[in-house]
């Protein structure tokens, strides 16, 4: 897999309205993509430019220098604006970025495609970064737009527009930078002006606090404001199986799956994630409580009965505050419009809770038509969720069934790449091998549909395992942006930033999968060692406790307390916790570790020995945790070696280790971080 960082010029391109016209005239839409083709592929040849790759109907190229990606974007707009039969929104954005393959990622990208989305119909929207390097080329202006904070982005960003023939340039609306070109404004003129201007902001903002001075909030206001906020949030539950054989359950929870993910598509509005809101399934208790625990003002329940290819569906919108029904309908329905009522339903609820459908992306190109194919991805979701290696390798089997059947289908294939990934993290089948099958299958189904967010989020976690750290943050990055409101991609994204030791913004991220999924342990587990690595351990204490509270038999909780509590240096308290350890290697790994920091040498000794002999091939880096803990750094090192060898998932958490504390200033610390290409600081 070839690789190479440089500093290049990224442009993003995009239609206006294309959605909506995907919507009204199929056909046509079609036509203006294969015109758009022929448009931009041949300017961009000619400015010297490498077609990327188009999303959907957005197109990223590069180009080697500023000014041939500018003049290109100049003559594309010109020639679009020209023909009359669509205008373009254009970004451009100079930085560093990762090319591989055919593909480019890293920050340069994301910048380039926040500015795109910004700009005017028929426009060219800059970065400074490109404003900079061509302010003084003759043949380009630009002028200064405003200051914009882009999403995942540190700094805010300085934006400009290109002004050229042909391109449209909108007035900026407050710019206190001149125009890079513009000489025609005279100093005294410019002063009288301003002096002006800041008289009126004065008077304003005067009569602004005299009039707030007699106008104190009220209790009634606040609460509204609040209540506006909460009521744009709902839980899907599990809808009831009630088939006569009470053998379709695999269907009426995948049916109350899918109403959840087009409901979560919808920016305006909180949807809990599947984990939190099926943790209530075959219970009784109250839907007010149920709404209590999980934060939403509304719950979306109901039942399936299947017989053959004809289904019955109740639906019911419950106002959680006093159990009051908003709406509930019934429908008689073949199997073969599931698709329909699918949309019918959710848009009935959105109905309902006055929310608008225009921000809920087009996901035309993963849409399922075939219901055996349907049918089968339930089945394979069904089997998922078990979470263990024969339940895992059955939704393998139903997911490649519904391959066979369609093998153009993105989401299937999404799906097998993230059953192999989770079969190699787990250990269920080779790792290598897993990886690799798991890499093939996302990219297949993001080279079907680039709006794929399961492909990007796998994709994503296929690079991070093979430390490609960039990469994988353009892919989550890229998921994330499809389907902000998805707590799975947020942990993963967490997960990366903890890796990175960029704690801040890992907690910030975990804290919100944790609002959007609240009854997850295993994002819990995540918020834990997230805190623990950060050197916040009372927090983590509580993260921990948290997670066993939800599931008292959930793997890994007991040792991560116990680790927290020997690093206070409180011995006897771990003690306690890993002896309640269900997990055996784990169990011996910690209390190695407890006797160690209780001076009972010969009894971690002999664990020691017998936990090398059993779990060598797979607990590596947990050895040289051991050996790091004892002072024993030349063993340290040599097991982190085989860790890294064997490309093990633990050997990911090497950047701030706290049981590694002792080979920190190591150089061959440094030297591991740097081969693994993980930050030095």
């Amino acid at each position: 897999m070839s690789q190479s960082r440089q500093l290049a010029a990224i442009m993003f391109t995009d239609i206006v309205g294309y959605t909506a016209l995907m919507g009204n005239d199929e056909k046509k839409a079609f036509e203006l993509l294969s015109k758009n083709r022929q448009i931009q592929k041949p300017i961009i040849e000619q400015y010297n430019g490498r077609w990327i790759k188009e999303l959907g109907d957005g197109v990223m190229a590069s180009f080697n220098t500023v000014s041939d990606a500018v003049n290109a974007a100049i003559k594309i707009q010109q020639a679009c604006n020209e023909a009359k039969d669509f205008q373009l929104r254009i970004g451009i954005h100079l930085g560093e970025v990762v090319f591989e393959d055919d593909d480019v990622f890293g920050d340069g990208v994301n910048i380039a495609s926040r500015i795109q989305a910004l700009a005017t119909p028929g426009g060219i929207w800059v970065s400074e970064a490109v404003h900079n390097n061509v302010s003084n080329k003759v043949d380009i202006e630009t002028e200064y737009l405003k200051t914009e904070q882009l999403k995942n982005v540190k700094e805010p960003v300085r934006i400009y527009q290109v002004k050229a023939e042909g391109v449209i340039s909108p007035q900026p609306v407050m710019s206190m930078a001149r125009n890079s070109k513009s000489t025609d404004i005279k100093p005294a003129k410019y002063k009288k002006t301003l002096i002006f201007f800041m008289g009126v902001v004065l008077i304003l903002v005067s009569v602004y606090f005299v009039y707030t001075s007699f106008q104190q909030p009220t209790k009634e206001n606040v609460s509204s404001k609040v209540e506006q906020q909460i009521d744009k949030s709902i839980a899907v539950l599990p809808f009831v199986d009630m088939s006569a054989g009470k053998d379709q359950e695999y269907f009426s929870d995948g049916l109350s799956e899918e109403l959840l993910n087009l409901l979560s598509k919808i920016s305006e509005l909180k949807v809990i994630g599947r984990t939190s809101s099926f943790s209530f399934k075959g219970k009784n208790d109250d839907l007010r409580s149920i709404a209590q625990k999980l934060g939403v003002a509304h719950i979306l329940e109901g039942s399936v009965r299947k017989d053959g290819n004809k289904i019955r569906v109740t639906a019911q919108l419950i106002k959680a505050s006093d159990g009051s029904h908003l709406w509930s309908e019934t429908y008689d329905r073949d199997l073969k419009d599931i698709f329909k009522l699918q949309d019918e339903i959710a848009g009935a609820v959105v109905k309902q809770l006055k929310l608008k459908l225009l921000s809920v992306p087009d996901n035309s190109a993963s849409s399922l038509t075939n219901t055996e194919v349907y049918n089968l991805i339930l089945q394979g979701n069904y089997f998922l969720a078990k979470r263990d290696k024969e339940n895992i390798a059955k939704a393998l089997d139903f997911y490649l069934q519904a391959l066979a059947i369609d093998s153009l289908n993105a989401r299937s294939w999404a799906a097998v790449g993230n059953c192999f990934l989770v079969q190699a993290i787990w250990d269920f089948i080779d790792r290598h091998q897993g990886y690799k099958k798991g890499e093939m299958a996302a990219n297949k189904a993001i080279a079907l549909d680039s709006k794929n967010a399961e492909g990007h989020r796998v994709l994503g976690l296929v690079k991070m395992y093979d430390f490609d750290w960039d990469g994988a943050e353009a892919e989550f990055q890229m998921a994330l942006t499809l389907e902000p409101g998805n707590a799975e991609i947020l942990r993963c994204i967490g997960l990366l930033y903890r890796f990175l030791g960029r704690f801040n913004e890992a907690i910030k991220l975990t804290k919100q999968s944790i609002a959007l999924d609240p009854i997850k342990s295993i994002t819990y587990t995540n918020y834990g060692e997230l805190l623990y690595y950060a050197n916040h351990f009372e927090e983590a204490i509580a993260s921990y406790k948290k997670v066993l509270e939800l599931s008292p038999q959930f793997p890994r909780a007991h040792i991560f307390l116990g680790k927290v509590y020997l690093l206070q240096e409180k011995p006897e308290l771990a003690l306690n916790e890993i002896l309640q350890e269900s997990d055996e290697d784990r169990k011996i790994f910690g209390l190695i570790l407890v006797y160690q920091a209780l001076r009972r040498k010969k009894e971690a000794d002999t664990l020691l020995s017998d936990y090398i002999v059993k779990f060598s091939k797979q607990e590596q880096y947990q050895i040289a945790e051991i050996y790091a803990f004892r002072g024993e750094k030349d063993k340290a090192f040599e097991w982190l070696e085989k860790s890294y060898i064997a490309r093990g998932s633990a050997i990911m958490s090497l950047k701030s280790d706290p049981l590694l504390k002792n080979l920190w200033f190591d150089p061959r610390y440094k030297a591991l971080l740097k081969k693994m290409n993980l930050p030095l600081d």
